[in-house]
């Protein structure tokens, strides 16, 4: 290899989801990119269940660094369509509140839809699939990546860095990002790695399986349990005082062609230490057998893969950038996969690492000052999601308490995704992407709306009496009374949802296009002063618009299949490869 294809501009060490999507942005835009992954594709890996924040997130990514293919991945037709089959629908977040040795309670689970067509629903990623398919449209830009090269050191200097491979020699670059997750190279060998300065303390047991029933044909029916949504057709959360389950389908829609499902137990360390009598396989099922719905839906379920137990799931980091060094999110720091996190902030830091690395690269100026940004809202995201998730392992002892303070998560979610969408539909009127740069002034920097003093404020007034009911100072009515008087007082909550009905358990309703038009319409003609005007502004024009897009894609699409197969049945030959996509140079 001749000494000036050693040479580039960044190298990123990891070529999972985060790792190709920046590569691609950044090859996307003239920067010479190395990367370096341990493995090859395709891969197993977890992280399967999107949020309303990714996928928006993932149509700015697109439009801001003109990648469309990154958009295959933002809604979950496009994602069949372009990427694989082998993925699923998540049309809500179902959570069912379980009492060890009954069957549940219809009336005690709750649900969020994820948004309809056309910008949803979401999707659960057939990981080894989505992976592989960003791998090579990273290629395809320009990347230049190599697979099986485990990294085993990285030598800095002041005008860059050298990466040392196990078996392929060595590699200059002028600037290195970590994208290696919890075994990163760079934590270790810069000595990052710190105690985590977080309340949660879980652990975490999971594996796929086959013949997992779908929850609707097991738990109460409809008109009993009253939820919009089918529980199989999104992320079901089984939620017990101490711990929670994840149910994953990737089979629950008709076009699937994947019979696999992602399961996980997770679990309050201090409340169910890992233990030394007991396999992973044999813990699982342990826990399963404690709750009668639950053991239903997994009578005949079977894993086709070892089962993966760890210890503490909470990492951290001393800092995320450093001198000509970052590490993206799931480098640096996790909580929980609980909410389902760790993509929707790997998209945020995408977003602001893109452009900075580009500037820096045409600049040749790598200063650490440059960086301060995604320091700060990654370590402030990561605390935003501590107490998140450690509040909900608080809230899953008591199904009323739950009941409220999802409330509270419902509201981040709405202002967090809208603050995304505002950025999509300026940009859309003008085209200029300066638009993005909205992302990172007030009131929409970061994720869940922290950024906005009335959201934050909301949150931490009601994270306080949760934590007050923890330690034995406010009783249970008190706290849930407390969380209802913050919701209502904040002004936060659309008029047409049921936010302060304790009995609406889906108080968010649906996203579908009339519902949307009602939050809309509240959103710039009802709400409070804080809200008009930074929110729900438009956007009307926009989602017509795409719904039609939709329509005729979904349209076109069958009826070219159709034609397709026809002509097959009685030619030969061919003009498709004409039709091809063209590569990326």
């Amino acid at each position: 290899m001749q000494e000036d294809q050693r040479v580039f501009d960044v190298a990123i060490v990891g070529g999972g989801i985060g790792g190709t999507m920046l590569g691609t942005v950044l090859a996307r835009h003239g920067v010479r990119v190395l990367l370096l992954e341990g493995s090859g594709h395709p891969r197993f890996a977890i992280g399967e269940s999107t949020v309303p924040e990714t996928t928006f997130g993932l149509r700015v990514l697109a439009r801001r660094y003109d990648v469309p293919e990154l958009e295959h991945l933002a809604t979950n037709a496009a994602l069949r369509r372009h990427v694989s089959s082998n993925c699923g629908v998540k049309r809500n977040f179902s959570f069912v509140h379980h009492r060890e040795g009954e069957p549940t309670r219809p009336d005690e689970c709750t649900q969020y839809p994820t948004w309809g067509p056309p910008l949803g629903p979401d999707s659960h990623y057939f990981r080894q699939d989505v992976d592989a398919y960003l791998f090579h449209v990273a290629v395809s830009y320009g990347v230049t990546a190599y697979t099986h090269t485990m990294v085993d050191d990285v030598k800095f200097e002041e005008d860059g860095a050298t990466l040392v491979t196990r078996d392929r020699g060595s590699f200059r670059a002028s600037y290195v990002v970590d994208a290696g997750g919890m075994r990163a190279v760079l934590p270790e060998r810069l000595g990052l790695r710190q105690e985590p300065p977080y309340r949660t303390r879980s652990r975490t047991i999971f594996t796929h399986m086959v013949d997992v029933r779908p929850f609707d044909a097991v738990s109460p029916p409809r008109e009993q349990h009253r939820m919009p949504s089918p529980f199989s057709q999104g992320t079901l959360h089984h939620m017990f005082p101490g711990g929670w389950f994840w149910v994953i389908p990737f089979d629950n829609q008709s076009t699937s062609t994947n019979g696999l499902c992602s399961v996980g137990l997770n679990l309050d360390l201090d409340r169910y230490p890992r233990p030394d009598d007991l396999s992973a396989q044999d813990e699982f099922w342990h826990h399963v057998r404690r709750f009668p719905s639950v053991a239903k839906q997994f009578e005949h379920a079977r894993a086709v893969r070892p089962y993966v137990s760890t210890d503490r799931t909470q990492f951290a980091s001393q800092k995320v950038v450093g001198e000509r060094w970052c590490l993206l999110p799931h480098a640096s720091d996790f909580i929980d996969p609980l909410f389902s996190s760790g993509l929707a902030v790997t998209v945020m830091a995408l977003n602001a690492l893109g452009h900075r690395l580009i500037e820096a690269v045409r600049k040749d100026d790598f200063d650490t000052a440059r960086f301060a940004y995604l320091d700060h809202w990654t370590k402030r995201m990561f605390r935003f999601y501590d107490d998140l998730v450690s509040c909900s392992y608080i809230a899953f002892d008591d199904f009323e308490l739950w009941n409220a303070w999802n409330r509270v998560w419902t509201l981040t979610t709405l202002y967090g995704t809208n603050a995304q969408n505002q950025v999509a539909v300026e940009f859309e009127k003008t085209h200029d992407p300066a638009c993005f740069d909205a992302l990172e002034q007030p009131p929409y920097r970061g994720l869940q709306g922290m950024d906005n003093p009335w959201v934050e404020r909301m949150f931490d007034q009601a994270r306080d009496a949760v934590l007050a009911y923890r330690a034995g100072e406010s009783t249970k009515e008190r706290t849930i009374a407390r969380i209802y008087e913050v919701l209502g007082e904040s002004g936060l909550a659309p008029s047409v949802w049921g936010t302060l009905d304790p009995d609406d358990r889906c108080p968010a309703g649906v996203f579908t296009l009339w519902p949307l038009m009602k939050i809309l319409l509240w959103g710039k003609f009802r709400s409070p002063r804080h809200v008009r005007g930074s929110y729900f502004t438009g956007g009307a024009r926009l989602v017509g618009k795409e719904a039609l897009q939709a329509y005729t894609t979904e349209l076109r699409a069958g009826g070219s299949q159709v034609h397709q197969t026809v002509r097959d049945m009685w030619f030969n030959w061919n003009r498709d490869w004409t039709r091809r996509p063209a590569s990326r140079k």
